[in-house]
C-alpha cells in the first residue's frame, strides 16, 4: 500500500478540496470530508487497516463494537457450516439431557472411570482402644 507520507499528502489534497468551509452550499462535502477522515483513520492505523484488509468495513463495525479479537470468532460463526450445525448441536444437547446418555462424553463418570475413588471399608480406620475392648 502508500507509504504514509504519500497517503498524508492524498489526504491533504482531498480534505482540502472537500472542507465544508470551502464548499458552504455543498452538504455533500461536509460528508464527503467525513469519510475521507474516516478512511484516513483506517489506512494510518495498522491494526484497522489489517482488520479491514481481511474483513472489509463490516470488520471495522465489529471491532469498534466488540472488540479486535471478537472479529474473528464472529466471522468464524456466521459461515454457512457453523450455522448448520446448530441445530444438530441442539439436537445432541437435548437428547443428552432427556436421556442422561452421553455416549461415553462425560469423561465416563457414569462409567466409573474418572469418579474419585469410594472408600474401601476393609482399610477402615480402627482406634487401637476398641480393638483392646474387644479382646
Amino acid at each position: 500500500g502508500p507509504g504514509p507520507v504519500l497517503l498524508g499528502m492524498s489526504r491533504r489534497k482531498l480534505a482540502l478540496k472537500y472542507h465544508p468551509d470551502k464548499n458552504p452550499d455543498d452538504p455533500s462535502a461536509a460528508e464527503r470530508f467525513k469519510e475521507i477522515n474516516s478512511a484516513h483513520a483506517t489506512l494510518s492505523d495498522e491494526d484497522k487497516r489489517r482488520l479491514y484488509d481481511q474483513y472489509g468495513s463490516l470488520g471495522l463495525y465489529v471491532a469498534e463494537q466488540f472488540g479486535d479479537d471478537a472479529v474473528k470468532h464472529y466471522f468464524l460463526m456466521s459461515k454457512w457450516w457453523f450455522l448448520l450445525s446448530l441445530p444438530l448441536r441442539a439436537l445432541a444437547l437435548c437428547w443428552g439431557i432427556l436421556t442422561c446418555c452421553c455416549c461415553c462424553c462425560c469423561c465416563f463418570f457414569c462409567c466409573g472411570t474418572c469418579c474419585p475413588p469410594k472408600e474401601d471399608e476393609s482399610y477402615k480406620y480402627v482406634d487401637p482402644k476398641d480393638l483392646e475392648a474387644q479382646m
